[in-house]
């Protein structure tokens, strides 16, 4: 059964319905003019965009004119609105403002790519994102007297959070017809890249000279134009598999890790070497050599000056100062090293000259020298040139004849017969050890020596002469003085003429006898000089 209050409420639903047509009909009149709005704002952000858009071709040109001062080639611009804002740039060549019309670019760019963020636009405008360069070769004519960029700095408020520079290479131009020194890097890449701050690198490259692969990280910058030697860098780096072979001469794998700072044209550096397998190529000898070093370095033509380097080569210290640079007149870098060994061992020095698995002496040394090594390629005992004064206690002659003959000429200047033993002296079965020192010069492959003395019990010997490192031949002259006469001496027959020349040889105590020794170093020869004045 129906009441009258149900019957007043159909009539109240049927007025709503209208109601809700009619917005519904307002709404859908209200989305033309929305996206009449739209339209509008989105053409005015578009004109906009398209106005001041900040990776046009004409703003990217003339930032990089501005930053690098110099004839600008682009090949193909492509800017770049979705989904990050940008450009593509193709085949960009930087020329030399001093000579226009140079065969060969300074830098050249297959394909710049620039990515930014709309909402930098907003809130950081002068902040670049990330910078792609592919294909990048740089050709340097000289660092130290660089013309083609011309002088100051970039003004410019841009920050570029990274730039990518995977496969670029760096060629360095040097004097004459030598090659250029090639800098390939695998990996490389610049963090908050500005004008006038330092920025964050990181980079993995190949070494020219002596080729192996560098990894080093750090900071650089702010980059200076008008001088770049004078451009910071700091860092750290490691070197590996370093070939030494191409300084001719010497071979080994050098491994090297350690720390740089300072401008560009005076680095400083310190850090450790290792090269376990070191050899001078003549000889043949494989043996570890590690130094710690503090050395300058200059970037701008690769000189460098060791201020100091201590080494150890088997069981021998070796401390040095000197310079890998370039000469006048010459096609790569010269070697000048003052070195000094206290108390080293004789036997490890000469490992390094002789071909012999067994070096000729053994015994405690002292050497105090000038080296220097030429560039280019030659045998090692040939180019190499020294200039020292050494000394040898309780020294050794490892080859068996020639020790026995010095243990002979020992009881002969002490005036023992064979197998006799002199009271309060050492057993004759010991070997006899020997002092020798003196002055030395290495030239040509022939040491040549002066006062040079050498005492062993019984006699002492003021000599000179010479050695020829590459074929062993010996040829020394000089006096011995000998305890005893010399009738004591000889025997037999021997010792009648000596006793008739003895009062020539005679002194107040013993006998001065002029000597020779002759030979070669696997066959030496020790006798009386008979022509003393003449030699």
């Amino acid at each position: 059964m129906m009441t009258k209050t149900d019957s007043k409420a159909i009539p109240v639903q049927s007025n709503e319905m209208p109601i809700a047509r009619s917005a519904a009909r307002a709404r859908y009149r209200r989305w033309p003019w929305a996206l009449a709005a739209f339209a509008v704002m989105f053409v005015a952000a578009v004109v906009l965009l398209a106005r001041y858009f900040p990776f046009s071709e004409k703003n990217v040109t003339q930032s990089l004119r501005t930053t690098f001062p110099s004839t600008l080639k682009i090949d193909r611009f492509e800017a770049v609105y979705f989904p990050h804002p940008g450009c593509k740039v193709e085949g960009i060549t930087f020329g030399s403002k001093a000579s226009a019309s140079e065969a060969s670019p300074l830098v050249t760019i297959q394909k710049l790519t620039i990515q930014g963020s709309y909402a930098d636009f907003l809130f950081r405008p002068h902040y670049i994102s990330r910078i792609f360069l592919d294909g990048l070769r740089v050709q340097i004519p000289s660092l130290s007297n660089v013309g083609g960029f011309g002088g100051g700095s970039s003004t410019s408020q841009i920050t570029i959070g990274e730039m990518i520079a995977n496969g670029a290479l760096v060629e360095i131009a040097r004097a004459g017809d030598h090659p250029p020194l090639r800098f390939d890097l695998h990996e490389f890449s610049l963090g908050s890249v500005n004008a006038k701050d330092s920025m964050s690198y990181r980079v993995i490259m190949q070494n020219p000279e002596p080729p192996g692969e560098i990894r080093a990280s750090g900071h650089i910058g702010p980059f200076n134009a008008g001088n770049p030697g004078q451009t910071a860098v700091s860092g750290t780096y490691s070197m590996d598999r370093a070939d030494l072979g191409a300084f001719h001469g010497i071979a080994g794998i050098l491994a090297s890790q350690g720390t740089f700072s300072g401008p560009l044209a005076h680095i400083d550096i310190q850090g450790t070497t290792d090269v376990p397998d070191f050899e001078a190529t003549h000889s043949g000898h494989s043996e570890r050599l590690r130094t710690h070093f503090q050395a300058v370095v200059d970037g701008t033509n690769g000189n460098v000056a060791l201020n100091s380097v201590d080494a150890t080569y088997l069981s021998t210290q070796i401390s040095a100062k000197g310079s890998v640079a370039n000469k006048k007149d010459s096609a790569g870098k010269f070697t000048s090293l003052d070195f000094a060994i206290r108390n080293g061992r004789i036997q490890d020095v000469l490992r390094i000259f002789v071909k012999e698995n067994l070096p000729p002496m053994s015994g405690v040394t002292d050497i105090q020298a000038h080296v220097t090594f030429p560039p280019g390629k030659g045998r090692f005992l040939k180019k190499i040139a020294l200039v020292g004064e050494f000394g040898i206690s309780d020294g050794q002659f490892e080859k068996p004849t020639t020790q026995e003959s010095v243990d002979k000429l020992s009881e002969v200047a002490r005036g023992q017969k064979k197998g006799q033993q002199i009271a309060g002296e050492n057993n004759p079965a010991d070997k006899v050890v020997l002092r020798l020192g003196g002055h030395v010069e290495v030239r040509d492959g022939v040491a040549t020596f002066t006062n040079l003395s050498f005492t062993i019990p019984g006699a002492d010997a003021q000599l000179h002469g010479t050695y020829n490192l590459l074929d062993g031949k010996i040829d020394f002259h000089g006096t011995v003085k000998m305890d005893a006469k010399v009738y004591q001496s000889t025997s037999g027959v021997k010792s009648v003429f000596a006793i008739a020349l003895d009062p020539f040889f005679d002194k107040k105590h013993g006998s001065i006898v002029p000597v020779l020794i002759d030979g070669t170093y696997h066959s030496p020869h020790f006798g009386i000089d008979l022509n003393p004045i003449k030699k």
